[in-house]
């Protein structure tokens, strides 16, 4: 099997892990309307959010994970923030960009599916809830990208962290760090180094592309 072909299956496996809990819960609200023969507020409540929850989840790996992009040039910053904005919505983590007005508009596309995969990386840091927060700033001639993962507990997997390490990642790879493996392969392919700290209750991420 081919490292492409085996790096596709298991974003596949990724995305079909992801989506089938949204996808069973409407299935579960749409069984519960049925037993009542009528339409419960708890069952369409249900059936609603996790339709909506499913289409931002699609939304967001379609930008990070697939070919396409966000926004008419490939990657708005704006379309972007809202992606990972709604796609962060159900949980317990928010997100913290602040749109300085003057700041970075528009990024590479392959730099803004770098930025969404390590929104989504420092998401899964916080197994207790916090905040993602997101900073982009035109540096030295390039861009710099800024990602941090804050609140009690926070820490990075050692699968993630291999999946993430050039070299490191070819033996220990599943559905649940494969996008640790496509964020290295999107650092080189946005020709940038990728820089990862860690402190008691906060885990930073950062890339800068010349």
């Amino acid at each position: 099997m081919t490292d492409d072909l085996r790096l596709s299956q298991l974003v596949c496996s990724r995305l079909c892990h992801d989506l089938v809990g949204a996808a069973g819960a409407v299935n579960a609200g749409l069984e519960i309307l049925a037993e009542m023969g009528g339409l419960d507020d708890s069952a369409m409540a249900l059936a609603t959010n996790s339709g909506l929850e499913m289409t931002r989840r699609l939304a967001f790996f379609r930008v990070a994970f697939g070919a396409g992009g966000a926004g008419r040039s490939g990657a708005e910053v704006s379309v972007m923030r809202k992606i990972a904005a709604e796609y962060l919505e159900a949980g317990n983590v928010d997100l913290d960009w602040v749109d300085l007005g003057d700041g970075v508009r528009e990024l590479e596309p392959d730099l803004g599916k770098l930025l969404l995969n390590l929104i989504l990386i420092a998401s899964e840091c916080l197994p207790r809830g916090g905040s993602v927060s997101v900073k982009l700033a035109e540096v030295q001639g390039g861009v710099g990208l800024a990602v941090a993962a804050i609140g009690a507990g926070a820490g990075l997997r050692e699968d993630v962290a291999q999946a993430l390490t050039p070299g490191e990642a070819a033996e220990n790879l599943d559905s649940r760090n494969i996008h640790g493996l496509l964020t290295q392969l999107l650092v080189l392919a946005a020709g940038c180094e990728l820089e990862i700290a860690a402190d008691e209750g906060e885990v930073r991420f950062a890339a800068l592309a010349i």
